[in-house]
């Protein structure tokens, strides 16, 4: 199934949707319960300082390669300046609010940022704490949602938040990143050595959205044109897990944020606030390292997806497209290397090549779309759908191997590939999975015609609208890809 591309018109494709369903799941569709969310009042967070990286000769690092112009999008980086405070309680499942253990420290990072024009702008900012883990700044959570993000007319903004990636922008470009530094020199038991654990960030990522939710400055904004009404914290694996320690401590004093959407690692959320957040997770990362049965309140959510890897095999090729453009991936002796090298390092992955094509997009797409609408409308996102566990903590499977409970994607159901989300013991192959596409032979003993393959995604996806775990468009644009397809023909 190819991933998707264009947005199809609705009132057609959905009255053909509602004729392969049964009147039950159908009827669903028209109408959820409702539940207030609480959208995020003026906090006291100043607004970081930005100014526009000019720097002739130089590109940023880690900008997308999707063409933007292309989406009617611009794109812009900005210097972002300020002070910040350091917290005490702002630490991996700590369920309370932080409190501040100093101010005044003073960083320079960078943030990204595209935008369409004002007459398709959605209102939204959907701000993405990079992810550092591979030492390089990457968007590995709008890479799951970009042509959503885009489709639906958001403003987006990438953030450097940490000193891994700030760090490697310098060297990758001294020219244009030099002046960079979020480290704080108050620790040890001289209280002058580099502090750990990049205890800016959290003000650092809250004052940066601040600047851009105020766009201020006229024509000279920003975002030149828009009116910001609200802004979405967005984020994966360790920045996941990074934005967890910012909703659980940090977003109770900086009420910056009106919703989160975490991809793969938020853990334990904190029941006692009315901010909506949904974390989506795969099988790859629980079942390599668990996930824990962690339990989800009134306003939290969480959205396991079987057969998922860490990244889906489409999220993989828009990161591998920047870091083969960039070469900013480094091996120990300097060298560059892809993404798909990064994740294949010392040849420990079992099968390859890495990925499922489980389109995880598909319901991460949807869980920002449904914090956006929950804490804008009242109405809540679809229940938490887990994943099912053995009395040993371990993933249940069926007589096939295959993950119980999630949500069950065609990919998963109706495969045109042999798949699975796990790949061997050792980090980053277990998480990646891998998968082998059927020959014509094989897809056409498994589905005997073609219009029974379209028929079958279809009875997979429809329903998975109607619970509110997948978008009309993509739901519509996943059909029509099935019946342009090959498969069984």
């Amino acid at each position: 199934m190819s991933r998707l591309h264009m947005r199809l018109p609705g009132a057609s494709l959905r009255k053909a949707a509602l004729a392969v369903l049964p009147a039950a799941v159908a009827g669903a569709l028209l109408a959820l319960p409702a539940l207030a969310g609480t959208a995020a009042a003026a906090g006291p967070v100043p607004a970081a300082t930005l100014t526009e990286i000019d720097v002739p000769g130089t590109t940023p690092m880690s900008a997308t390669a999707v063409d933007l112009a292309a989406a009617g999008y611009t794109a812009r980086e900005f210097y972002a300046a300020g002070q910040a405070n350091r917290y005490t309680g702002a630490a991996a499942n700590t369920l309370t609010t932080a409190s501040v253990l100093d101010s005044g420290n003073p960083y320079r990072t960078r943030v990204m940022v595209r935008y369409p024009a004002r007459n398709k702008f959605n209102g939204t900012l959907a701000v993405e704490w990079t992810n550092v883990t591979i030492g390089v700044d990457f968007e590995f959570a709008t890479a799951e949602a970009s042509e959503y993000l885009l489709r639906e007319g958001y403003a987006v903004a990438v953030v450097s938040a940490q000193r891994v990636g700030v760090e490697r922008a310098k060297t990758w470009s001294p020219a244009r990143y030099a002046g960079l530094s979020v480290d704080v020199d108050k620790c040890g038991a001289s209280g002058t050595e580099l502090c750990p654990g990049d205890p800016l960030s959290y003000d650092i990522y809250g004052q940066i959205a601040q600047a851009l939710k105020d766009n201020a400055g006229g024509p000279a904004a920003p975002m030149p044109g828009l009116k910001v009404k609200d802004a979405i914290a967005i984020g994966q694996s360790q920045s996941a897990a990074r934005l967890a320690v910012y909703y659980n401590t940090i977003q109770p004093l900086h009420h910056v944020f009106d919703g989160f959407a975490f991809w793969d690692r938020s853990g334990q959320l904190r029941s006692d606030l009315t901010v909506p957040a949904v974390s989506v997770e795969s099988e790859g990362l629980v079942g390599s390292f668990g996930g824990g049965q962690w339990t989800t309140s009134q306003y939290t959510r969480r959205w396991d997806v079987a057969g998922a890897t860490h990244a889906s095999l489409y999220g993989a090729q828009y990161i591998q497209a920047i870091s083969q453009r960039d070469q900013s991936i480094l091996q120990p002796d300097g060298q560059p290397k892809t993404f798909f090298d990064w994740i294949n390092q010392n040849n420990a992955c079992a099968i390859l090549p890495p990925f499922t094509t489980v389109d995880v997009g598909l319901v991460y797409d949807k869980a920002i779309d449904s914090v956006r609408d929950w804490y804008r409308t009242g109405t809540p996102a679809a229940p938490s759908n887990s994943f099912e566990f053995t009395p040993s903590g371990a993933l249940a499977r069926d007589v096939d191997g295959r993950v119980q409970g999630g949500i069950r994607l065609p990919q998963f159901l109706v495969p045109i590939a042999d798949q699975g989300a796990l790949n061997g013991p050792s980090f980053p192959c277990n998480v990646s999975g891998w998968h082998r596409y059927y020959s014509d032979a094989e897809l056409k003993a498994m589905y005997k015609t073609h219009g029974h393959y379209v028929l079958k995604v279809a009875g997979v996806i429809y329903p998975l609208v109607a619970r509110g775990y997948v978008l009309w468009d993509d739901a519509n644009a996943a059909v029509r890809d099935a019946a342009r397809s090959d498969v069984a023909r």
